[in-house]
């Protein structure tokens, strides 16, 4: 999970020319959400220690994007063009996740 982690923040300043217009906490919300959205539709059932991890993975994932999308809703609330980024980013995970445990 960790080497899955690690190429998942390795990838991210491949797309710092895509967001380098956008502040820093949406550019970060962005690559959390898409963790939690990798995580959320991973499933194991022959393993159940792996899929203990990415229970973990998810939780973490989507509750802090879920924690970052309504922090930034209400922080960008007024500016149209990034309220519309963030919430095209908050997708089906981040904005249904209910901690599992």
């Amino acid at each position: 999970m960790r080497i899955l982690i690690a190429g998942v923040l390795c990838c991210l300043p491949l797309l710092a020319p895509a967001q380098e217009k956008l502040p820093r906490d949406v550019a970060r919300f962005i690559a959390q959400a898409q963790t939690c959205e990798h995580f959320a539709g991973e499933w194991d059932d022959n393993d159940k220690a792996r899929q203990r991890e990415i229970i973990a993975a998810v939780d973490d994932s989507c509750g802090q994007a879920q924690r970052q999308w309504r922090r930034l809703s209400a922080k960008y609330a007024k500016q149209p063009r990034l309220r519309k980024v963030i919430d095209e980013q908050a997708n089906d995970a981040v904005r249904s996740y209910r901690k599992s445990r």
